[in-house]
């Protein structure tokens, strides 16, 4: 009787021995791979964003202010002459300040800033010379743009998916691994950038020749792999 409850305890003893290895015993450690991929697409543009400065300076503030207000009234209509429609104008800026350094020391600057939108690409030059004729006495920004960026978007997106996926092959065969199931895919943000457009000066019956640039748009992912 003793005998057989003492091998009963045993085996009991073993058992639990047994289960608590097994419930103790750490997880195996996936190994991983995180690499980044970029994508770009260029694009053709098809709006071009302008921005005129029309400034007067006059010793009386009144004076200046008037003057201001004439010359930019001569300029939006000049521009809605070239083809642009008047929803494509508007004033983004308006300025009045006494200039008190030694360019024009007492005297009063009136700026007004108007932006315009050129729908046909093919109007830049003479949208530019007729503000400047009007009165317009500085171009501060010109930039392409593109009214539909959904396509190159997808585009940059499946190219940097690509980059990285060679990426994570690459450096994992070198190490004697291969790549396996995707973990996490993050995107960092897309971006647009515009090449400078160049342009040149022309002669009173000439156009202003604008040389078309190209809009760039970028992807960059940053995915994490498991490896095998």
């Amino acid at each position: 009787m003793f005998r057989k409850f003492s091998i009963a305890a045993l085996v009991l003893t073993a058992s639990l021995v047994f289960n608590s290895c097994t419930v103790n015993k750490p997880a195996e450690q996936v190994r991983t791979i995180t690499v980044n991929g970029s994508g770009t697409v260029y694009v053709k543009p098809d709006l071009v964003s302008l921005k005129f400065m029309i400034r007067s300076i006059e010793w009386n503030v009144n004076l200046a202010s008037e003057k201001n207000a004439t010359t930019t009234t001569n300029v939006i209509n000049a521009i809605k002459e070239a083809g642009i429609d008047e929803k494509d104008i508007s004033t983004v800026d308006y300025r009045i300040s006494q200039d008190n350094s030694n360019n024009y020391p007492g005297r009063y600057s009136v700026v007004n800033s108007i932006s315009v939108l050129i729908r046909n690409t093919e109007n830049t030059g003479a949208v530019i010379d007729a503000a400047v004729r009007s009165g317009a006495n500085g171009l501060t920004a010109f930039e392409y743009l593109v009214s539909d960026q959904t396509t190159a978007i997808r585009q940059a997106r499946t190219i940097a998916i690509q980059n990285a996926q060679d990426a994570a092959a690459l450096l994992a065969g070198a190490s004697g691994c291969r790549t396996d199931m995707v973990l996490d895919i993050k995107e960092n943000g897309n971006y647009t950038t515009t090449a400078s457009p160049m342009l040149r000066n022309a002669s009173i019956d000439a156009i202003t020749p604008i040389l078309e640039g190209s809009v760039s748009i970028t992807s960059n992912v940053s995915v994490t792999y498991s490896l095998q």
